[in-house]
């Protein structure tokens, strides 16, 4: 089992506990049913009405034990399975940081937060089914026991009873299990559907026929969620009700069956209607468990699944220690680099470069462009993200080798177009509030918000204050060289005047090395040079005399 194997992760300690708590549990619960026979017995042969104290005391320490062991066992479970699957999730949050790019956008997001977050739930939510399992099969198993001692006929026919309605439980969950599936597959229709009706708001509002045809499927998809569900409660139902029904028979065997074929004394009659009563607790428990621990399960297999993928997706040399790179380096350089896209059949995969250029400390460099001509993948191939099929970085003279991957990204902070603003300054150690109360009254953002500590007050703003709020992040990084990608797109004419005839010559001033990604024409004389991408292939311009652009 899935469970048990993350279990294991810990050791043998908590599958050891398991265990003693399982056995411990179902001694206990069989002894008080056989006290509570025995005292029962008693009474009926004395016809006393006083109490049996050592046998009173002896019930008391047997169910203080069943207690403590319930207890024990359960917390203990659920203390081992937050332990262990906070382990793994920080496991595969480690591999997840180390990833490679290009294979994690290939791999998709989708999996990884249904896993690390989802799976991880489900199995904490369930912890305790997992608990009691053992304890309910140990204590079903002890009870059948000791109504063998009683009567081999009755625990022959209760045994096949039960073993036939387990089987069929079995096959009803499974039943149950297909119908879910399908519940799942026709909610996310429906979420699909809603998320249509949200994003697409503006446009369902100016097109009554697409606004209809929206309601149509969406009450389509509706109808059939509703369908699914009330199946899957059907078949929920119908389980359940079986459950009780063959419990219910064991009990009516127990009473009416077993006497007509042996000469049982009533009071063993009622020995046996007991135990068949104090199975009921161990078996609906373990009904319940095979109802849910399914998806426990499954969750649990996913976790561990991903585990071994994302160690295909770790990227080589994430994880060994990072030689240097010069840091007052004198130039970047790309030797002969190449970088193709896989495509289907039939098609052409799309290429860049062979790039061949030489980026000089303290330089502006403007990357020009349309739209998919490769600006961003060669972004991404300088700041060493995506990896070159052929040729080289260097920085110096330095190849940056796997090796090197790490140390070369630290020269580097960027703002690129699809960036996400963190939460806090991950990374950023007490920033200095003078210096960052400067950058934002620059960035004209003092007045919309302001950064407490380490985090900013506010993130519901516009692109243009978000990317504000990204290139202030970027400077108190205050690494050498800086990457904008599309950065004034989201600008007003105002701050995008601003940023190109006074953010960028400071910087420059201030000696950083600027590599920005613009199709801002009327400005490209604020750069040292103009790098020109057309269908993956890099030319070098000419640029505007100042002024003159």
């Amino acid at each position: 089992m899935n469970l048990v194997r993350l279990l294991t992760r810990l050791g043998p300690g908590p599958l050891r506990r398991l265990t003693t708590a399982a056995v411990a549990t179902a001694i206990s619960n069989t002894l008080l049913l056989s006290i509570v026979n025995n005292a029962a017995q008693e009474i009926e042969k004395a016809k006393a009405d006083f109490v049996d104290l050592p046998l009173a005391a002896l019930f008391i320490v047997c169910l203080l034990l069943y207690v403590k062991a319930q207890t024990w066992m359960v917390t203990g479970v659920a203390v081992d399975l937050e332990r262990v699957l906070h382990d793994l999730r920080m496991r595969l949050l480690g591999r997840l940081r180390h990833a490679d790019l290009r294979k994690l956008e290939r791999f998709g997001a989708t999996p990884l937060f249904d896993t690390i977050t989802v799976s991880c739930q489900t199995i904490s939510q369930n912890s305790y089914y997992l608990a009691t399992t053992p304890g309910s099969i140990l204590t079903t198993l002890a009870i059948l026991v000791y109504i063998l001692i009683i009567s081999p006929l009755a625990f022959v026919l209760i045994t096949l009873l039960l073993g036939i309605g387990t089987i069929s439980y079995l096959r009803l969950g499974r039943a149950l299990e297909i119908e879910e599936k399908r519940l799942v597959n026709d909610e996310a229709a429906l979420f699909e559907s809603v998320s249509d009706l949200f994003d697409g708001f503006k446009e369902q509002r100016l097109n009554s026929a697409r606004s209809r045809g929206l309601n149509a499927i969406f009450d389509e998809v509706s109808k059939g969620a509703v369908k699914a569900r009330n199946t899957v409660h059907m078949h929920r139902w119908q389980q359940f009700v079986f459950g009780e029904t063959a419990f219910n028979l064991m009990l009516g065997m127990a009473i009416f069956v077993v006497p007509s074929y042996s000469a049982i004394l009533s009071q063993e009659v009622a020995k046996i209607a007991a135990a068949v009563l104090f199975m009921a607790s161990p078996v609906f428990w373990l009904m319940q468990a095979l109802a849910v621990m399914s998806g426990a399960e499954a969750a649990a297999g996913r976790m561990l699944e991903l585990e071994d993928k994302l160690d295909d997706l770790t990227e080589a040399g994430s994880n060994a220690p990072a030689k240097p790179v010069p840091e007052n380096f004198s130039e970047l350089r790309m030797d002969a680099v190449t970088f193709g896209f896989p495509a289907p059949p039939g098609e052409p995969p799309f290429t860049v470069g062979p790039f061949s250029l030489v980026i000089r400390q303290g330089e502006v460099v403007f990357v020009t462009g349309g739209n998919g001509s490769g600006k961003s993948t060669f972004i991404r191939l300088l700041t060493g993200l995506y990896h070159p099929q052929s040729g080289r970085l260097l920085v110096d003279g330095v190849v940056i080798g796997a090796e090197r991957k790490a140390a070369y990204r630290e020269l580097m902070a960027t703002v690129f177009a699809d960036f996400h603003l963190f939460v806090r300054l991950y990374g950023i150690e007490a920033p200095d509030p003078v210096e960052a109360s400067a950058l934002m009254r620059w960035m004209e953002m003092d007045h919309v918000t302001m950064l407490q500590d380490d985090h900013f007050g506010r993130r519901d703003l516009s692109a243009g204050q978000r990317k504000r709020l990204g290139l202030v992040a970027a400077l108190l990084e205050k690494k050498p060289i800086l990457i904008l990608d599309e950065w004034a797109a989201d600008q007003d004419p105002h701050f995008r005047f601003k940023f190109y005839r006074e953010v960028i010559p400071e910087l420059k001033r201030r000696g950083l090395t600027i590599i920005a990604v613009t199709h801002d024409d009327a400005y490209f004389d604020a750069a040292d040079r103009r790098l020109h991408m057309e269908e993956g292939h890099l030319t070098e311009l000419p640029v505007p005399a100042k002024g003159a652009a």
